[in-house]
Formats: C-alpha cells, structure tokens, sequence
C-alpha cells in the first residue's frame, strides 16, 4: 500500500510539472538554486533591471520586472522579437531566477500597441510624466530604481550600499569604496523621478 502511494503521488508531480510546462509559454527557467544562492525577490529584481538598463539592446525600452518567489515577470515593450529574447536572456543570468514570464508586446515605437505596451509597466515613460514631487510614485518602486542604477554604473557596482525610502526620501546606508563613489550614489539617487530629497549620513567611504 505505501509503495502503491508513492508511486501515485509520485505520477501526480511528474503530471503537474508537465502541465506547468506547458502552460507557462515564452519561459526560460534558470538552473536550480542551492540554499547559498537564494535571493530575496527585491535582490533579484534590482539584478535584472540593472542588467536591462546596461545592455545596449534593451536600456532604451521601458520593461517593467516585477519578482515574485523567484519568478521573474517581464512586461512593457521592445523594438522586435531579438530585443525581446535579449531581455529574457539577460533576466536569466541573474543569480537567484527559478523563471521567466517573458509578457513584453513587440510592436513599434509610437504605435497605440506600443503605447498600451508601456502605459501597462507603470514605470518608464508614465513615471516620468508623473508630478515631480513624487505624487503617485511608491517608495517600492524608487527604491527599486535607485538599486538597479547603482548596479548598473560601473563606478558604484559591487559596493555595498543599502537603499531606503520612506515617503519618497531616500536615506542611503552602508560602504562606498571611494568618495567619488559615494558622490556618485548620492546623485544617482537624487536624479531618480519622484525622490524628494536623500539622507546619507549612513554612507560612508571604506577606510
């Protein structure tokens, strides 16, 4: 009998994976995670957009990423099909991604497909066309924004600054390597749509 379970519950995996499978149309899964390369869903989707913003291919498309136990969910538009692929492509060199839902629409630029596209992302060009201040910009969404440019700008990679915002002031924390990396972050972080002011006491340059 316990045999005879197993074997069932083992079918009934093997049937449910076939159908995810299935299902899950223009995906790419990535290799399987161990315990030391989980990363949190904020982590993986500051990664992703940092790589979109510095490739060539992509940085001038308005993709919206969105992560969600590791699921990677791409939406917004592209110039064709190769610049759709290259999203997905980069989207999965990130350390951590179990999956990508690749939902970018191809369609060219200035068409009303491609507008629906990106007014769909809330993010890109319809942030930019937000108030300013910061009215109708969430605090998740800044500082999102301020970790995939610090990623993306060769001078601050790799360094270990923290980003937080409440009420869309952006207090950095943490190590730059240099003061002119320091500097750099600070201004990266005041430049982004919406951010009211930056607090960075707490960043401070590696002895």
């Amino acid at each position: 009998m316990n045999a005879f379970k197993t074997s069932l519950i083992a079918t009934t995996i093997a049937l449910a994976l076939g159908v995810s499978a299935v299902g899950a149309q223009d995906t790419a899964a990535a290799p399987e995670r161990t315990a030391g390369q989980v990363l949190d869903d904020a982590a993986i989707t500051a990664s992703v957009k940092a790589k979109l913003l510095a490739d060539e291919r992509t940085k001038a498309f308005d993709i919206n990423v969105d992560t969600a136990k590791a699921v990677v969910t791409l939406t917004g538009g592209a110039d064709s099909a190769d610049a759709k692929r290259a999203a997905q492509e980069l989207a999965g060199q990130v350390e951590g991604v179990i999956l990508i839902k690749n939902e970018l629409i191809v369609a060219t630029p200035g068409s009303e497909a491609r507008q629906d596209a990106n007014t769909a992302t809330a993010s890109g060009e319809v942030r930019e066309a937000m108030d300013e201040a910061g009215d109708g910009i969430d605090d998740a969404w800044i500082t999102s924004k301020v970790k995939a440019q610090l990623l993306a700008d060769a001078a601050i990679k790799g360094t270990l600054i923290t980003v937080e915002t409440k009420a869309n002031i952006v207090t950095l924390g943490g190590t730059a390597e240099t003061a002119a990396a320091r500097a750099k972050a600070i201004e990266l972080a005041q430049g982004t749509t919406g951010v009211r002011s930056v607090v960075a006491t707490g960043l401070v340059v590696k002895p």
